[in-house]
């Protein structure tokens, strides 16, 4: 099927839909339009947005599962198409990336094995009593960028087997359980969890004390984001609003899963290229030179590119709707 007529079949109103059939259908729109970004520009992304939307390939796999049971024909022709789109731009977008940076590519690859992602099968909500009473005064004491790759690194191994998976240090666990970060020193050690059980980590310290932590996190990300939407959604941290939902409703926290958020997400999505980056109030996309920001990221930094869009920014949007898409169809 041609993918302007899949897109007029997206715009088709069906007035005897739900209001979550109706949703259903906002987000498999706005996620096509990013894979067909994907698709258009694949020279563009780095590694780290390859990430996000390989989470979306599974996630898609996982929603196609349930159509394929309950026989929804319509949506299945849809994400049939989608996946076989996304599959093939994110092999050659991944050919590109390793070409730019060969070290980091394949320290991550692991993040791209085709057993690797494990999406919920049960869900819960966090416990707002797990939340800090203080954030750490002292930010030394939580995670920076360099170190979390290698204790990243460490979990991960090598898909060919040269370097042992699952390998955690004193000084990795020492960070990694330390209370009181914030922002993306907390997220990072939420993603340091979660690569252990996609990893399958047999290690007592993740088997004993993972699900408390993963507790622990989600709980404190979740206020971070109550207060960023108090706050009416500040540009500058749209980015780390949707990497939580990406990753606390990857550990089965539904409350992550707000139809609010959802529409709100999709409202920062640039309606032409289809990416995030530069949106102003109204969902207006500004020029880059309007806004003073940058995430501070070194190998996690930001790539811009058709002078709006940012490539991390755009990963964490499409593994967060990847969420919302699996989550509406259980």
């Amino acid at each position: 099927m041609k993918i302007a007529l899949l897109l007029v079949l997206l715009a088709v109103c069906n007035c005897s839909e739900t209001h979550n059939e109706m949703a259903l259908r906002n987000v498999i729109s706005a996620i096509w339009k990013a894979v067909l970004l994907l698709k258009n520009e694949d020279k563009e992304f780095n590694l780290d947005g390859m990430a996000g939307f390989r989470l979306l390939l599974e996630q898609i796999k996982g929603t196609l599962k349930r159509f394929e049971v309950k026989k929804d024909l319509y949506d299945c022709i849809l994400l049939k198409r989608m996946e076989k789109v996304l599959n093939n731009s994110l092999n050659n977008a991944l050919y590109y990336t390793k070409q730019r940076d060969p070290q980091y590519f394949d320290e991550f690859l692991g993040l791209f094995g085709d057993q690797f992602w494990i999406l919920p099968s049960a869900w819960n909500h966090t416990i707002p009593e797990l939340v800090y009473k203080e954030k750490l005064p002292d930010k030394s004491l939580c995670l920076i960028e360099e170190f979390s790759d290698q204790c990243m690194s460490a979990l991960l191994g090598s898909p060919n087997g040269d370097k042992e998976a699952c390998i955690v240090s004193s000084p990795c666990w020492k960070k990694m359980k330390q209370i009181g970060c914030s922002d993306y020193s907390l997220s990072h050690q939420l993603l340091y969890f979660i690569i252990g059980k996609m990893k399958r980590c047999r290690n007592d310290l993740f088997i004993k004390e993972g699900n408390n932590y993963m507790n622990i996190y989600c709980a404190n990300m979740m206020k971070i984001n109550h207060e960023i939407e108090q706050n009416g959604y500040p540009f500058h941290q749209q980015d780390i609003f949707m990497e939580n939902i990406m990753l606390c409703g990857l550990c089965g926290y539904s409350d992550f899963y707000k139809l609010e958020w959802m529409n709100k997400i999709i409202s920062w999505q640039d309606p032409v290229s289809g990416c995030f980056g530069y949106i102003g109030e109204n969902g207006i996309t500004m020029k880059s030179d309007k806004i003073n920001y940058f995430p501070k990221r070194v190998k996690r930094r930001e790539r811009m590119f058709l002078d709006i869009c940012l490539s991390h920014k755009t990963a964490m949007a499409v593994g967060a709707l990847g969420g919302f898409l699996y989550y509406f169809t259980m």
